[in-house]
């Protein structure tokens, strides 16, 4: 069964028609084949019945309440293209380290009666010398390769003593929390008695003005009797003076009594 072809419902430009398609961004065909032109015909008619729309170069699909946008150029380029496509990027980017695949394909072609040439010949001796050496860097290679093993176990347990650092930071800022809450609890507790002391004060001030408001209480009484007192000593001067000013009056009188009978008496002689 043929494959079909990978764009060929939308008539996607970067589907070459034939041949190997070349790695890279494709570009835009400026005319599309027969084929491409039949498929878009039919993609166009399967869009119309659903629900299409083209704009800005972005072909948008409607089916079941999703949408699908691809756009016609962009992109990568395994979107259309196949395994050996893939496989020849994967090729290119080994040999941008420097590394070469041989082609299989030509030594295999080899017959198996026939020696391949390409591989060079290395008797046992010289091949043992350098087996010999390439065990030995292997044990050089070893050797580092556990080195950083160990430096990195190293790290790790330097990055856990300072992870360590870290949590006996938070606890000790969780004791001075701690203690800033035990402090203003003091504070509060402090505040407290103050104004408990105040209270105290207010009510012993409280209770002196009591006393000193029940003594002039007391002291009122008091004054009004020695008011009265002295009204009525007043009075009684006031009555004393009065009998003192009668007594003169009659003493007065009888003087001058005496003085009008010894004048009478004289005047009759």
């Amino acid at each position: 069964m043929a494959k079909e072809k990978l764009g060929g419902l939308t008539g996607s430009e970067r589907v070459k028609a034939t041949g190997k398609k070349k790695r890279g961004r494709p570009r835009k065909s400026e005319t599309p084949d027969k084929s491409a032109l039949e498929n878009l015909q039919q993609a166009t008619k399967a869009v119309t019945d659903t629900v299409g729309a083209v704009a800005d170069g972005v072909q948008t699909v409607t089916n079941a309440g999703k949408q699908v946008r691809r756009a016609f150029n962009g992109g990568s380029a395994l979107v259309t293209g196949d395994s050996l496509e893939a496989t020849k990027q994967a090729e290119d980017l080994a040999s941008s380290y420097g590394l070469k695949v041989d082609d299989i394909g030509q030594k295999l072609s080899i017959p198996d009666h026939e020696i391949d040439l390409s591989i060079p010949e290395l008797d046992a001796k010289e091949a043992n010398r350098l087996n010999l050496i390439v065990e030995r860097q292997n044990n050089h290679l070893d050797f580092e390769f556990n080195r950083k093993k160990q430096k990195r176990k190293q790290i790790r347990n330097h990055k856990e003593d300072w992870d360590t650092i870290g949590d006996l930071v938070d606890l000790d800022t969780t004791k001075i929390n701690v203690g800033t809450k035990v402090v203003k609890h003091e504070i509060a507790a402090t505040k407290f008695s103050i104004e408990q002391s105040k209270l105290e004060e207010t009510e012993e001030l409280l209770e002196q003005q009591v006393i000193k408001t029940q003594g002039v209480i007391s002291l009122t009484d008091g004054i009004r009797t020695e008011w009265d007192l002295r009204l009525e000593k007043q009075q009684r001067q006031l009555e004393k003076l009065q009998i003192e000013i009668e007594q003169v009056d009659n003493e007065n009188s009888r003087q001058r009594e005496k003085l009008e009978s010894f004048l009478f008496d004289d005047n009759y002689n």
